[in-house]
């Protein structure tokens, strides 16, 4: 089914890729140095929050968006798949907008001579600088998704809501040391601000367990998951806000207890509009599956990761020459999803 879609889909970028392999693997002389990514600075103000137990039906035009990212790994260059999916009355994927979804970062110095022209996406944005060994490999798989994740939100027409997979900015502790990446970063937040400022988008965040805003604000629990929980006492509900600020940025936090088989599972609502994040945090349980996350999210999370996994293997079966065993186990894991 994904294989055919890939079929009506352009996929022109992927060919393009192909015919350049050889001569990147040819062109490495070096290893780059493995990078590793940024966590959350843990810091959220909660002047006063709120515990309630009440709920609200949802609006009748919900939309889900979401992205998947995946590094295949070939002799001399990193390869970024970026997928995505908007669904509900505006629906639209990734590939098939007009949209640089396959970023390139060589593992060498130099070498963007063998790049340009291309349509991939291989030299930062807002840095004017190539993805090579200097350049962080997080760093250029975030911009790259977030690229992906800009044209699928431009293709929706504002009306309803959109609900976000994931939060509408990170507040990395690489902001705080300052350097080139906190630029990039910050510009690339800007942007995400500009296009969802004033328009209806509440990030949801499904992993909360790994944060702890909430249990930092009010010294209970060990992270946020075991905050709420505590707060609400196993119950749905929502406790709240927390509010993230970043420069000029801030974001208002609702922690949502939605009912699943074994009790409550706990999201994470959040908008740069503290009145929207709370009508969000009140209608947001009665959108979960089964496994507790809203409709939406769950029909866009698993479009985005059919469409990477069939974009992997197609990269796969296309190339002249083979993946280096971490890219082999990336291609494994993309045929496991299909």
């Amino acid at each position: 089914m994904f294989l055919y879609v890939f079929a009506v889909l352009p996929v022109d970028e992927l060919f393009e890729l192909v015919s350049l392999l050889g001569a990147i693997g040819d062109r490495a002389a070096e290893a780059s140095p493995p990078s590793g990514g940024w966590g959350e600075v843990e810091e959220g103000e909660c002047g006063y929050y709120e515990v309630e137990w009440e709920s609200s039906p949802p609006p009748g035009d919900v939309h889900g968006l979401d992205s998947h990212t995946a590094v295949v790994e070939f002799e001399g260059v990193s390869v970024i798949v970026a997928t995505g999916a908007l669904v509900g009355r505006c629906s639209a994927f990734v590939p098939g907008l007009s949209a640089s979804w396959l970023g390139v970062r060589l593992n060498f110095k130099g070498g963007g001579d063998l790049l340009a022209g291309s349509r991939l996406y291989y030299k930062s944005r807002f840095l004017e600088r190539v993805f090579d060994a200097d350049f962080d490999l997080e760093a250029a798989r975030d911009e790259v998704r977030y690229h992906v994740e800009e044209a699928l939100a431009r293709a929706w027409d504002g009306g309803g809501v959109l609900l976000l997979d994931g939060p509408v900015f990170r507040a990395l502790d690489v902001l705080k040391r300052g350097g080139v990446y906190a630029f990039l970063y910050s510009e690339i937040y800007k942007r995400r601000y500009e296009l969802f400022g004033g328009r209806r988008v509440v990030g949801v965040v499904k992993r909360v367990d790994q944060s702890s805003y909430l249990a930092k604000c009010v010294g209970v629990g060990s992270d946020d998951e075991v905050a709420a929980r505590r707060l609400l006492e196993g119950r749905p509900g929502f406790v709240g806000p927390v509010v993230v600020k970043w420069g000029d940025l801030a974001k208002y936090m609702y922690y949502v207890g939605v009912p699943s088989a074994k009790g409550i599972r706990v999201l994470r609502a959040e908008a740069f509009d503290p009145s929207l994040a709370r009508e969000a945090a009140s209608w947001l349980g009665s959108l979960a599956d089964s496994s507790g996350v809203p409709v939406p999210i769950s029909a866009a999370d698993r479009l985005a990761r059919r469409l990477n996994a069939a974009a992997v293997k197609l990269l796969y079966s296309a190339s002249p020459v083979e993946p280096t065993y971490r890219g082999l186990e990336a291609v494994l894991a993309a045929v496991r999803e299909l």
